[in-house]
């Protein structure tokens, strides 16, 4: 048996992480969660021009969809869409 299992939230606003990047942070959805042994990990979806990797996550927040994508669609103007 894994030693490892995914959380998929189901209440309240989704979970997002605002990601560093040269045009300033970005939020990127946090779908789920993997639980390990280890600790807890979050899973993040892909967005084009942005490096997800865990040391360019700054924080983790709750926020509407509406919110966090009007905070993409500022990032992209300012060039963070390549």
């Amino acid at each position: 048996m894994s030693d490892e299992f995914e959380v998929v939230p189901e209440s309240g606003e989704p979970w997002w992480a605002m990601v560093k990047t040269d045009n300033g942070p970005v939020p990127v959805r946090v779908p789920s969660w993997t639980v390990t042994a280890g600790g807890v990990a979050a899973e993040l979806t892909e967005l084009r021009g942005v490096d997800t990797s865990p040391e360019n996550v700054t924080t983790l927040c709750q926020m509407s969809r509406d919110e966090a994508w009007a905070q993409v669609a500022e990032w992209s103007k300012a060039g963070g869409a390549a």
